[in-house]
């Protein structure tokens, strides 16, 4: 599906964030807390939480991935934030969503990719198949993408099995809603998230899903091989909303024809819940084009 025109969502986002204007990136809404908790499944990295100042109860528990991208600008690596903490104190200020908590796990570099890569589609490649991808490095890079087989089953056991249920315990979570958010690899392990774990998400958004799972989509198995997951899984698909969306320049533009091909199933699927695919043309891979689309989309999720 077309969005109306990017640059009516533009207009819409600069007059809701004329609301903070004066605020600079490294400024934080809201209040932004380390969360301590150890793993047995995965190398621990920092969990961050945020809330906003309202006191209300709890209506939604907000999971996103490369929490350090989220919130503050001057301890990112590109110095771009998504702006959630500003996004998200507007809408809920507004009365547009109920009382929100995020909690932003970061990545660890070195891992991220085979963190955030999908497990059981990788695993049904052929050996050479899985051969090939281990060795398949980034332009301008000698160092394998993937560094070693994906170990994403582990990440979610660490999210669901240890995570959530250390949250349930320590926040007032009964009445709130529990939704997942990521970008690019984000997007594919927000995906996966939802599929292998639907009782748990009641919504799910993927931005600038990176399908191709390596940097090119010319004799690249990986693409077949998440459709062919998906199609396995539509009972799991219809327990959740779901949001996709993508640009179509820089890394974006290789997103188009598996994209359209995750819509279909989609669409003929009854997706009783909520289903919707955007597209924004001239948007890049960037934090600050996903920061642009941020309140829609949160408005979509965790709307009242």
């Amino acid at each position: 599906m077309q969005s109306s025109t990017y640059r009516h969502l533009q207009l819409f986002t600069l007059g809701l964030f004329a609301l903070f204007s004066l605020k600079s990136q490294a400024q934080l809404t809201g209040q932004l807390s380390r969360y301590p908790i150890q793993s047995k499944y995965v190398s621990n990295r920092r969990v961050d939480i945020w809330q906003s100042e309202q006191k209300a109860p709890i209506k939604n528990l907000l999971i996103m991935h490369d929490g350090q991208m989220l919130f503050q600008a001057d301890s990112t690596w590109n110095k771009q934030e998504w702006g959630v903490d500003e996004c998200l104190d507007s809408l809920i200020q507004s009365g547009r969503i109920g009382n929100t908590i995020v909690v932003g796990i970061w990545n660890l570099y070195e891992e991220r990719h085979f963190n955030y890569f999908p497990q059981k589609p990788f695993e049904n490649l052929s050996p050479s198949e899985r051969e090939g991808l281990l060795k398949e490095t980034r332009a301008g890079s000698d160092i394998p993408s993937l560094r070693k087989s994906p170990n994403s089953d582990e990440y979610l056991r660490f999210i669901f099995l240890e995570l959530l249920p250390k949250l349930k315990q320590d926040f007032p979570l009964e009445e709130a809603q529990i939704s997942m958010m990521g970008s690019s690899m984000g997007g594919l392990i927000s995906m996966y998230s939802a599929l292998e774990y639907p009782e748990e998400l009641e919504a799910v958004a993927c931005l600038s899903t990176h399908w191709p799972g390596i940097w090119r989509n010319d004799r690249n198995p990986i693409p077949n091989a998440f459709i062919n997951y998906i199609q396995q899984k539509e009972s799991a698909a219809s327990l959740s909303r779901w949001y996709f969306d993508r640009g179509d320049a820089t890394l974006d533009s290789l997103y188009q024809p598996h994209q359209d091909r995750v819509d279909a199933l989609f669409e003929k699927w009854n997706m009783d819940k909520g289903f919707k695919s955007e597209v924004f043309p001239g948007a890049n891979h960037s934090e600050i084009a996903w920061r642009a689309r941020l309140p829609e989309i949160l408005n979509y999720l965790l709307a009242k």
